[in-house]
């Protein structure tokens, strides 16, 4: 009865206000006396009520007050009187009930309780679909619309080539802009109806070539504005089909920002032997007219057919002076002449060992050959580079596995054992790694053989949750790991992180350059000598510090031939200067780089003389006046001070900036010389990783539902690729 209590004390200002406040906002449909118990008004003065307890009906949209079964003579207060429309009787009840007027319905006019449910669930009805269309309006009000205009903003040209990019750069097949649920995804979109808008394959096709063509062209023309540019280079087998990727690297003389582009990726047949090698290389570099001289290395793998097709066809380029021979030839010769000799005739003897035998009859009955032998006169490789990184992980997989310590392999051996037992069983099994991941709450990396990185991961990720696969061995029923040989790996860890970390930095592509492998390589192997309070892990430790001085000897000993290209890189780079040479090397190394210095400054001197020259003559009157530079000892004389002046130049900038203390690229910008050696050597990659991560995407497009795929379109997709992701 709580809800019939109104209040009685209440002035005329008050109750006119609070009445009105409660027809306005009160809007619930009263069918009995107890529905209203939830729907009340606020009680306090903060919520504007000031003496209504409950809220009252809304009159005019009630289906008993509408005219139809009563009229209201009288609504004052909480007080309601209407008249019955059937019977003229008057009735007296209170706004906020409807109890009293349906049981006069229900006691004096039962006949119409059925037409009055009908005409209740009609202003139901209704009332539900003017709430909702009200809903539709208030949405369409705030939701954002997307205006199309297709015959303005669209125009076929323009569908041709957002289609064609997302084929391109998702790897999709061709036949992709002809599936039906893709053309109405696009005709959606748009909101065009007219299906000739829609590119077909043979579209697609037409405008790849036409996009390879103007990749080819912009790369043509890129490649020959650089000083020098870097290729990598490997062989990829997948489908049963063996490929040759090349990528090409320079340096933007600007703000030293490293570029990268696919020169291609060409189906290499038959066996991968050097003179198939180089002929898809020699290809290759022709499609771009890239001249050898250009081109500082190509980086490979260590696979002997690579080394084998460089030595073969690979030519030094010849300098521009004699001076700068007599120095560059000269500089790491030893007094000795024997030993000179010794190493001429250890490289004479390899290439004997690499020379085929072949009978004249098979030559004579396969013409095929004649012609091959012909071709290999006009191959012309430039000079040659081995994978730093790839140096690095054969130290870690082949030198590591050729430990003959007993009390190492005793310990090594079960160890691993039990853990790949754990990787495979995890791998393999979703129950095993189901259970895993609800203990460990992680997913755990399997080693892959071709990768070492990932097994020092995987170990690592072991460690790190070494108390939660205590129980995870016991539930899956696998061999535990002793304490020994928990220790075993936390050692192993140790040792083997450095050598993580340096072949990481060795595999970067834009913040890597080849001045980065003499003090990663040095800093190696003072991080493993410090290694000193080793019990299960000193052998290999030990192995490790023999193996990098073994397999990187000319960084070891700077007199060695090779360590030229990597000593003048290491210097030339700001971050390292001369900061990571060996004491007893750094006189050698400053006059190794200043030489240098003076050589590129004395070749642009001479060639820019020449131009002069060329441009100086006037027809008839040079031949009168051409005695007067017929005197050699005044040519001699000039030609004398103009270099000495020039290596003044290159000696005192050379010295001035192993002196600078900043080691940003802009201060090369200060030095020009030395901005030319390091732009000579360090546009050299220490890696091969870019073309294994070109093999990466081309895995993507080659797919296994792909194999009968055409070979130069899987080139032109990987080079437009390429494209697509530069702009």
């Amino acid at each position: 009865m709580k809800r019939f209590l109104t209040s009685t004390y209440m002035d005329d200002s008050k109750k006119s206000r609070s009445v009105s406040t409660a027809i306005d906002l009160a809007q619930v449909t009263i069918d009995d006396p107890g529905q209203f118990d939830d729907a009340r008004a606020p009680t306090t003065e903060a919520d504007g009520f000031e003496g209504i307890k409950h809220s009252s009906i809304n009159l005019s949209n009630h289906y008993l007050f509408d005219g139809k079964f009563y009229d209201i003579v009288s609504n004052i207060g909480t007080k309601l009187i209407a008249k019955c429309v059937l019977c003229q009787k008057t009735l007296q009840g209170r706004n906020n009930s409807s109890g009293n007027f349906l049981s006069h319905l229900k006691l004096k006019h039962a006949s119409i309780l059925s037409k009055l449910e009908k005409y209740k669930n009609e202003k139901k009805n209704a009332k539900k679909s003017n709430q909702s269309s009200r809903d539709v309006s208030l949405a369409s009000m705030f939701q954002p619309k997307l205006q199309l205009s297709p015959s303005k903003s669209l125009s076929k040209c323009h569908i041709i080539n957002l289609v064609f990019d997302y084929i391109v750069q998702e790897m999709r097949p061709i036949i992709t802009c002809e599936k039906p649920a893709f053309r109405q995804l696009i005709m959606g979109l748009t909101g065009i109806s007219d299906t000739s808008f829609l590119p077909d394959s043979k579209v697609i096709s037409k405008e790849l070539k036409l996009r390879y063509m103007s990749y080819v062209t912009m790369l043509t023309k890129c490649i020959s504005e650089q000083s020098f540019i870097c290729t990598t280079a490997d062989i990829w087998s997948c489908n049963n089909k063996s490929y040759l990727g090349m990528t090409c690297h320079f340096i933007n003389e600007k703000d030293f920002n490293r570029h990268s582009y696919v020169l291609g990726c060409k189906r290499i047949k038959g066996s991968h032997t050097y003179l198939n090698i180089a002929e898809v290389i020699n290809k290759i570099t022709k499609i771009f007219n890239i001249n050898s001289s250009k081109i500082s290395h190509c980086v490979t793998d260590n696979a002997s057919n690579f080394g084998k097709a460089f030595r073969t066809f690979s030519i030094q380029p010849q300098s521009n002076s004699s001076n700068s021979n007599n120095l560059t030839n000269n500089w790491f010769c030893s007094d000795n002449d024997e030993s000179s000799n010794e190493e001429n005739n250890l490289e004479v003897d390899d290439t004997y060992e690499n020379i085929d035998i072949t009978e004249l009859s098979t030559i004579f009955s396969n013409p095929d050959l004649i012609n091959s032998s012909d071709n290999e006169d006009e191959f012309c490789l430039p000079d040659h580079l081995t994978c730093s990184a790839h140096t690095l992980s054969l130290i870690a997989t082949t030198d590591v596995n050729k430990i003959e310590d007993n009390s190492y392999k005793q310990i090594s051996k079960p160890v691993f054992e039990k853990l790949y037992s754990f990787w495979n069983l995890v791998s393999r099994s979703s129950v095993a790694s189901d259970k895993i991941f609800d203990i460990c709450n992680c997913k755990f990396p399997v080693p892959i053989i071709t990768r070492w990185n990932s097994l020092f991961f995987a170990v690592k990720k072991v460690l790190t949750h070494k108390d939660q696969l205590l129980n995870a061995f016991e539930e899956l029923k696998l061999k535990k790991l002793k304490i020994s040989e928990w220790k075993f790996l936390e050692e192993y860890c140790l040792v083997m992180e450095p050598l993580a970390l340096a072949l990481d930095k060795l595999q970067g592509e834009q913040s890597c350059f080849l001045g980065f492998v003499a003090p990663t390589i040095i800093a190696l192997r003072l991080k493993l000598i410090q290694l000193t309070h080793l019990i299960y892990c000193k052998k290999l430790a030990h192995l490790l510090i023999v193996s990098l001085e073994k397999r990187f000897i000319y960084l070891f000993d700077l007199e060695h031939p090779k360590s030229k290209a990597f000593i003048l890189a290491s210097i030339s780079h700001p971050k390292f200067k001369l900061s990571w040479a060996p004491v007893r090397y750094l006189s050698l190394c400053k006059k190794l780089f200043i030489s240098e210095c003076e050589i590129l400054n004395s070749i642009e001197s001479t060639t820019s003389g020449f131009n002069n020259s060329d441009d100086e003559t006037d027809g008839s009157d040079s031949e009168f006046y051409q005695i007067l530079n017929e005197n050699t000892c005044f040519e001699e004389s000039t030609e004398f001070s103009r270099s000495v002046k020039s290596n003044n130049i290159s000696s005192v900038q050379a010295l001035s900036y192993l002196e600078y203390k900043k080691k940003d690229f802009d201060i090369l910008n200060n030095f020009p010389v030395v901005k030319k050696v390091f732009l000579k050597y360090n546009t050299t990659l220490p890696s091969s990783a870019p073309v294994e991560r070109l093999f990466s995407s081309g895995i993507q497009i080659l797919t296994p539902r792909r194999n009968r795929l055409h070979d130069k379109t899987f080139e032109m997709l990987l080079c437009c690729r390429c494209l697509n992701l530069k702009e």
